[in-house]
């Protein structure tokens, strides 16, 4: 298994581990709940630390959003660009909502203002 899921796991046990001192052990709840919190918190930054890598894509653009560029696909590779297996939709508008610039059917983005056109 991946570390995350470890450390994920471990967490999950610290969290029970604690619930049965705070009902168990009541003398000692103070120290078992700010325990958990320095856990916790630790773990959290675990995970962050050991989050996945994206590889490049192709053209030099980074996979994940850490890199620059962005995780969703409507950006990558032209925004222009009609989806793959896509017919273009005849029955359009014509023309961007936001700045009236004639645009082709099945365009993703209006080449004029640079904004994403909504699909009906």
């Amino acid at each position: 298994m991946h570390r995350r899921v470890w450390i994920s796991i471990a967490n999950l046990v610290a969290i029970g581990i604690s619930f049965v001192i705070l009902f168990e052990y009541p003398q000692y709840s103070n120290d078992a709940f700010y325990v958990l919190i320095v856990w916790m918190v630790t773990g959290f930054v675990l995970l962050y630390a050991i989050r996945p890598r994206y590889a490049p894509l192709p053209g030099g653009v980074s996979g994940g959003a850490a890199g620059g560029g962005s995780p969703f696909p409507s950006t990558y590779p032209a925004a222009n660009a009609p989806l793959p297996g896509s017919e273009p939709a005849g029955g359009g508008l014509g023309f961007c909502i936001y700045c009236a610039a004639p645009i082709a059917p099945g365009t993703r983005a209006c080449p004029s203002c640079g904004h994403a056109l909504p699909r009906w």
